[in-house]
């Protein structure tokens, strides 16, 4: 089946199927582990349709560790972007004159470590720090098995019976990952689908992967702007859309770079996990370490657009130079 329809197969598949699992959510948005599973729905799409078009086994996404270049950007693209928006809302604090733009409050910081301990203030950020980098450990595990061959070596080794069990083997070596990020690893299932499949479809035309992919994933967050958080804020709403949009560039990046979905989930929930904490929700509208107008200074709202929009403008520019460049 030629690319096209595979991915208007994909698109058309995983857009509905989300939206109707974020309708769900909307009826009753106590229950977040609903959206654990919207995210998780282009995995699934994926794996369904590279199955039944290519016969291609789940691995094909890119699961084997591929340097620590792509891992570390990954880590600290959330934080420059974070330092970004800081930098920015505290100078126009300073050049409009609008006191309270921006403001420190660690003491809205709390997490619950047990049912009778709550951490408070900075403590928070060590807590989280030390549970970020151990939550990333599972990934690596899985990613250096695929690296060293480890499911190849064993289905290899065993007589051709028994070679069916390198199967369940793949499976136990994800087994930390359920155990520590839920059963429903919603970034992981987010890359798998969007990176993992569809920018893999474009991968050697990276600007037809961006225009696709940006449009698709804003789209694919539609529901979040119908949540109690986000209605009846329709400037905002279009922000936060158009930052999806562009951020899904650099995410494109990432994966042509690595040609793995590793570093692009290690993005993803690192994004997920600093950008809320630091700069507030959007999407449940928790403080963060620093309040005020989270809905302008926010990594999803306005200034997180500009940064994005940047980095995104770069390698538009980047890819249509190689475009002009490369021979006919």
């Amino acid at each position: 089946m030629p690319t096209r329809k595979e991915t208007i197969w994909f698109i058309a598949l995983t857009l509905p199927l989300s939206w109707a699992v974020g309708a769900w959510w909307l009826h009753d948005e106590r229950h977040g582990q609903l959206l654990r599973i919207l995210m998780c729905v282009p995995a699934l799409v994926a794996f369904g349709c590279a199955w039944a078009f290519r016969r291609e086994p789940p691995r094909a996404a890119g699961f084997a560790f591929t340097g620590w270049r792509p891992w570390l950007l990954a880590m600290v693209y959330p934080l420059l972007m974070t330092t970004f928006c800081l930098l920015l809302a505290y100078g126009w604090q300073a050049v409009s004159g609008r006191a309270g733009f921006i403001v420190f409050q660690p003491q809205a910081l709390s997490v619950h470590v047990s049912r009778t301990h709550v951490l408070h203030g900075p403590t928070v950020l060590l807590f989280l720090g030390l549970a970020w980098v151990l939550m990333l450990l599972p990934w690596l595990l899985v990613a250096m098995a695929y690296r060293r061959g480890w499911p190849d070596r064993l289905q290899g080794a065993l007589p051709p019976r028994w070679a069916w069990l390198h199967h369940p083997f793949r499976l136990l070596l994800f087994a930390p990952t359920f155990l520590v990020h839920g059963l429903f690893p919603g970034e992981l299932g987010e890359e798998i689908g969007w990176r993992g499949y569809l920018v893999r479809r474009w991968a050697d035309r990276p600007l037809v992967a961006a225009a696709i992919t940006m449009p698709v994933w804003a789209a694919f967050h539609l529901p979040i702007i119908f949540s109690s958080t986000q209605k009846g804020h329709p400037v905002m709403n279009a922000v936060f859309l158009l930052s999806i949009a562009a951020a899904a560039v650099p995410f494109a990046a990432l994966y042509r770079w690595g040609r793995s979905v590793w570093p692009c989930a290690v993005l993803h929930f690192s994004w997920n996990l600093w950008n809320p904490v630091l700069l507030g929700d959007v999407y449940m509208g928790h403080p963060g370490l620093f309040g005020g107008q989270v809905r302008i200074f926010n990594g999803e709202a306005l200034f997180g657009l500009i940064f994005n929009g940047l980095i995104a403008l770069g390698l538009i520019l980047v890819w249509r130079r190689q475009r002009t460049q490369a021979p006919a």
